[in-house]
């Protein structure tokens, strides 16, 4: 084993979500209290007041919403089986290795993550998102959030795997995803969660990566592709999920065979907006022509890529 990974710690980054309903409110103040993403009225001085209000506001909507998927967000669940399943390929290789879990909006949080590796003697930390895409509201959002705690140590080396959303191994497991689950007579749909248009105007790569991904693994079958999660009186990337669905099904009598492209695990995306709202939306027309695609969740395949992730970023030093 080279020496330069000889003692390393993975730390998982993802978005966190609320473990009880009773969460749910200071989940959305985390979000909205984030400025480089959400920039609300009156500037720095009102973020907060306002994230405050506004997480009041949404608070017994978005609590609806998790009460039809059991009353949490499974996101821990599964981010966790990941991390297990990482460390039960990456523990034989590297002597003394071991993985934690940092979200950005909830607990275990990042700086946690980050004072336990230390803690546990690591000065050799690798970030891995559970973002395929890069955004800057996700995976950028959460490598400041990184940089910002990491200023109170000194010595730490730090690795960043950026996103993985053209990476073959990725690539192929997601194709395999459809090939064993699309049905001959269902037209796929690829939804991936939107962003304001402003980011793509500053040069965020997210769309981009996000149209690649799906190139790569629709292959020669007919595709499209739309953007879901859109919310507030900002400009967002289209088209929106809920009108191609409503348009492909109505006027085009197509059934729906729909990959969440920028989700690894199952969460409120997923288990609301697309196994619930989404038909609820559309009606009848909807019925028995719509399938989701499952997510890796705590698929060992995916946790097998994501080690060979780590590998190839340490080789590559």
């Amino acid at each position: 084993m080279n020496e330069k990974i000889s003692k390393i710690a993975v730390i998982l980054l993802a978005m966190g979500g609320p473990e009880t309903t009773s969460d749910i409110k200071q989940y959305l103040y985390n979000i909205f209290s984030d400025r480089s993403i959400i920039k609300l009225p009156g500037g720095n001085l009102l973020q907060k007041p306002f994230a405050r209000l506004i997480s009041k506001m949404r608070y017994k909507k978005v609590q609806a919403h998790y009460n039809l998927i059991g009353g949490s967000s499974p996101l821990f669940k599964w981010t966790d089986s990941q991390r297990e399943n990482i460390e039960f390929t990456l523990a034989p290789l590297i002597p003394g290795f071991k993985s934690y879990i940092g979200m950005r909006y909830f607990r275990p949080t990042i700086e946690t993550a980050v004072e336990n590796a230390i803690q546990d003697g690591f000065d050799n930390i690798c970030f891995l998102p559970l973002y395929p895409q890069f955004c800057k509201a996700t995976t950028g959002s959460s490598f400041d959030e990184v940089k910002r705690v990491l200023k109170k140590y000194k010595g730490i080396k730090a690795t960043y795997i950026s996103d993985f959303h053209q990476n073959e191994d990725y690539i192929n497991l997601l194709k395999n995803y459809i090939n064993q689950n699309i049905q001959s007579d269902e037209t796929l749909l690829f939804s991936a969660h939107s962003i304001p248009q402003e980011f793509v105007n500053e040069g965020d790569p997210y769309v981009e990566q996000i149209k690649k991904t799906a190139a790569l693994v629709s292959g020669d079958r007919e595709y499209y592709l739309s953007f879901q999660s859109r919310s507030g009186p900002v400009k967002w990337v289209g088209p929106d999920t809920i009108e191609t669905a409503t348009e492909l099904i109505r006027d085009r009598s197509k059934k729906l065979f729909i990959v969440p492209i920028s989700f690894v695990c199952d969460h409120i995306e997923t288990l609301y907006e697309i196994d619930i709202e989404l038909e609820e939306i559309l009606g009848d027309i909807a019925e028995n022509r719509i399938r989701r695609m499952p997510m890796f969740n705590d698929d060992k395949n995916f946790g097998s890529m994501l080690s060979n992730l780590v590998l190839e970023a340490y080789s590559e030093q």
